[in-house]
């Protein structure tokens, strides 16, 4: 695994006394990008947005924020400061490959980072209560906080299973 930092301006320095106790899921909607193409660009470019790691489409895995910072992965700042976020390239709606979750449930199983994390599927109500460890898709803090023009990119709920069953 490499490490490419984002560009300072794409997350926060450290998580104002938050613990890490979810994980999020996400698509980049990138046909083809590799994990360092994303990561260079992130670090090249002040796009207001982050990510912990992306896995590309062979399974090649880039971290470009430290996890004792917050990147800004979802829409509610909260949320940021308290969770980790994988991102997947591939266009929306596509299959995730296999060497993309064979890499995902590695990494999960090998990163200190991910330890505090429940290996439970998080409900829209868990979510807003912030006090429920476990992992979902971006698009549940769109739908469980109503935000308008919100993430929409996510996983399928069976790659969601086979993540965690691969957790275990």
């Amino acid at each position: 695994m490499r490490f490419i930092l984002s560009n300072i301006g794409n997350f926060s320095k450290g998580r104002n006394g938050h613990k890490i106790t979810r994980g999020y899921f996400h698509r980049t909607a990138v046909k083809g990008d590799t994990a360092i193409g994303e990561a260079n660009y992130f670090h090249n470019h002040c796009v207001k947005a982050s990510w912990y790691k992306i896995i590309d489409l062979d399974g090649n895995i880039v971290q470009s924020v430290l996890p004792t910072d917050a990147a800004w992965a979802t829409d509610q700042w909260d949320e940021n400061q308290m969770s980790l976020s994988y991102e997947f390239c591939g266009l929306n709606g596509s299959p995730l490959t296999a060497k993309q979750i064979k890499a995902v449930v590695a990494d999960i199983k090998a990163d200190r980072a991910t330890k505090g994390i429940a290996n439970h599927r998080l409900t829209l109500g868990e979510i807003k209560l912030r006090k429920v460890s476990g992992w979902g898709n971006h698009v549940d803090v769109t739908r469980a906080y109503s935000i308008q023009g919100g993430h929409t990119d996510a996983i399928s709920e069976a790659e969601i299973k086979q993540i965690l069953a691969g957790i275990k």
